[in-house]
């Protein structure tokens, strides 16, 4: 009986545990280029972002899967079509929670564009950035992490949420809808590094 009372609450809390592992994504264009929602089929809901100042939203979407996703590779994707050409920025995470703890964690791997991967998309070349594994190219935030090998078919992967995302820059041309899509599978938080100590001071 204690047995099956382990295995129960140690399925409940896998569960717990990637419960709000939603994939989104979000695409500003920094008040340059106007982004327009597109359609594509088994895609995400595209929309322009409700919050922030009314006078940029017309430059800011947000794209994001329905429900969570499990441990499972899912392909994610959605579509927008700039008005003018120019540069975007494309910012992949999880989707918001009331409570941090709750902001589920994913793991992303293969990122393309327009059915290609983009330059660097399976995170193949990485520099050490203060002691962190940052693939070229690409934006981390916070305690976004590298996961070697964790990706799709040994490619290598990166851990993220709403509040630790990677980014990368895309230029887009007027009227040509953009098709951004990544895999991705739910995954347990990243072991974050506790800060140095500060050193003693000396005493006088």
């Amino acid at each position: 009986m204690k047995l099956f009372l382990t295995l129960a609450i140690t399925a409940v809390s896998a569960v717990s545990l990637f419960a709000s592992s939603i994939p989104r994504t979000d695409v500003n264009a920094h008040g340059k280029v106007e982004l327009d929602p597109a359609a594509v089929e088994g895609g995400f809901k595209v929309a322009h972002q409700n919050w922030g100042p009314k006078n940029s939203r017309a430059y800011r979407l947000t794209a994001a899967a329905s429900k969570a996703i499990g441990d499972k590779w899912t392909l994610c994707k959605f579509a927008f079509t700039p008005k003018t050409a120019g540069q975007v920025g494309v910012f992949v995470g999880g989707q918001w929670a009331p409570k941090p703890e709750d902001r589920g964690w994913l793991a992303v791997s293969n990122i393309k564009v327009n059915g290609k991967l983009i330059p660097n998309g399976d995170f193949s070349k990485t520099v050490d950035k203060k002691g962190k594994t940052v693939p070229v190219s690409f934006w981390l935030s916070k305690n976004t992490t590298y996961a070697a090998k964790g990706g799709v078919n040994g490619a290598n992967a990166m851990i993220v949420n709403h509040d630790n995302r990677i980014g990368f820059g895309l230029k887009v041309e007027a009227g040509k809808t953009i098709t951004v899509e990544y895999m991705a599978k739910s995954a347990a938080a990243p072991a974050v590094k506790a800060a140095p100590a500060p050193a003693a001071k000396a005493a006088k």
